[in-house]
């Protein structure tokens, strides 16, 4: 009779045990999970406003939608400090790729640089296989319709 009581007991000492362990692991996972989300949400934002910075250096008329962010930001010079201002603070939280596309663009600004950026910004956030080229997203930019003229 002892015995099939204690079994009983030794039970729902365990089923206890195992819930109290169980919570304490879905709470690490989902604190884990709220890190890599705010991680995400970080990212986003300081890549949107990189690719703004990148856009107004090529298309000086843009300046004026950053101006009402930054209000010192007069011509391109200005953006690339502001960039490179960005490309200090995404050392942090970038991948490995996004900072030497973002150092490449900063140190030699080109319209292929900055596709590329975007295109290993876009595979840094999905973590997904690249689905786009460069030729996928390649327009044609006024500098390149003015030359041929």
């Amino acid at each position: 009779m002892i015995e099939p009581i204690q079994i009983i007991i030794s039970v729902l000492t365990l089923l206890g045990l195992g819930g109290i362990v169980g919570g304490y692991i879905t709470y690490l996972l989902d604190k884990k999970k709220e890190r890599e989300f705010k991680v995400l949400e970080q990212k986003e934002k300081r890549y949107k406003s990189c690719l703004l910075y990148m856009d107004a250096f090529f298309e000086p008329k843009n300046i004026k939608y950053l101006s009402s962010r930054q209000p010192d930001i007069d011509n391109a010079q200005d953006v690339i400090e502001y960039l490179k201002m960005e490309y200090h603070e995404m050392m942090l939280y970038a991948s490995k790729e996004v900072i030497f596309s973002v150092k490449a663009f900063i140190e030699n600004p080109t319209h292929e640089k900055f596709l590329r950026t975007i295109l290993t910004m876009r595979q840094d956030l999905s973590k997904l296989k690249n689905d786009l080229d460069l030729n996928d997203i390649q327009i044609e930019f006024q500098e390149s319709r003015q030359r041929k003229t």
